[in-house]
């Protein structure tokens, strides 16, 4: 079997963990990164490789940054690059949940790019897509699994997400799909990525009374657990299954525990006063309601494909275990900066 995978969004969250987790299995990685020129690409790619628990600079012998974009034809790269690869990991995406073409540029145009490079370079690989759990988010209060779930709350992130899975099961490859829930940077030393999501926390805190529902379920995940997934799901010979969960599934915490659980250790969290859902908004939760409907969905993503396939490896650690570490990597003023980004 030949063991050189391609990977792209290889600076990003999960696809830097990805990477590493590939290296460390013993295969030779191609990283695709936005750049100028392959040489560019390999100090990006560096520098956010070094930014992990899992670096080692012995693993760089078996990665080669390669200059590209998932939003041009074949990713822009020369097709005889990506010759022969035994997967294609893609997980190069837009998430922003704001109304944006290029949330939809890139994550619909980079599936189509990705079905037509594996078709001309790699027809037998397999192409593992990483999507979103959040293509669906009712109905409220279930467990749901790969195939149930409606798409109760959406905006452009989500839909893209939804068309460019279509475009990828569409495509007769071998494909499959991977979604993680909400997904922490555990295991990635980076303030930025600490607070990609966690922001909206330390605003909730100046806000004080928020229309949340304490008793809703967060199913959240931590990047070297979702990269370990992903690596296992790309290189293992036969699956049972095309879509799977990466989550924490049933167990889950409440939003009202994580906060009781975190105003321990940060006391500004307990000025926090999650009222339910039917509290009236106001202007002051600006991008905020944006977040607050996935949290008020109080859904969790069945785990048991999963778990089927990886046995224990396949269960996420708690988010109470590791939140703490998260939250001290995140100032005030840093969140409001985050808030603000285009």
């Amino acid at each position: 079997m030949n063991k050189q995978i391609l990977v792209t969004g290889g600076t990003g969250l999960i696809g830097g963990e990805v990477v590493l987790s590939l290296a460390r299995t013993g295969y030779a990685v191609c990283a695709l990164a936005r750049a100028a020129d392959d040489a560019q690409a390999a100090k990006r790619l560096q520098g956010r490789l070094a930014k992990s628990d899992q670096y080692d600079a012995g693993l760089l012998g078996a990665v080669e940054a390669i200059a590209g974009d998932t939003a041009l034809p074949h990713f822009g790269i020369d097709p005889e690059r990506a010759r022969g690869v035994s997967a294609i990991v893609h997980c190069a995406a837009d998430t922003s949940f704001r109304e944006s073409d290029s949330v939809w540029q890139t994550n619909v145009r980079g599936a189509t790019n990705l079905v037509e490079l594996a078709r001309r370079a790699a027809p037998d690989s397999r192409v593992v897509f990483v999507s979103t759990a959040s293509v669906a988010t009712g109905p409220t209060g279930r467990v749901i699994g790969e195939e149930d779930g409606e798409a109760c709350h959406e905006n452009t992130y989500t839909r893209s997400k939804r068309e460019a899975e279509r475009i990828v099961e569409g495509s007769g490859l071998d494909a499959v799909i991977v979604r993680p829930s909400i997904v922490l940077s555990r295991g990635v030393h980076d303030r930025s990525m600490a607070r990609s999501i966690l922001w909206a926390i330390p605003i909730m805190s100046e806000i004080g009374q928020v229309p949340v529902e304490p008793g809703s379920h967060v199913d959240l995940v931590p990047a070297d657990f979702v990269a370990h997934a992903i690596a296992q799901i790309a290189t293992r010979p036969k699956l049972g299954f095309r879509r799977y969960h990466v989550s924490a599934g049933d167990t889950s915490e409440t939003f009202g525990d994580l906060l009781e659980h975190l105003g321990e250790r940060f006391p500004w969290m307990q000025r926090i006063r999650a009222l339910g859902a039917r509290m009236r908004t106001s202007r002051a939760m600006g991008p905020l309601a944006s977040y607050i409907p996935f949290i008020n969905a109080d859904v969790r993503y069945s785990n048991a494909r999963l778990f089927s396939e990886l046995g224990n490896f396949g269960l996420p650690p708690r988010a109470s275990s590791y939140l703490e570490t998260l939250f001290e990597r995140i100032s005030l003023p840093e969140a409001y900066a985050e808030m603000a980004r285009p």
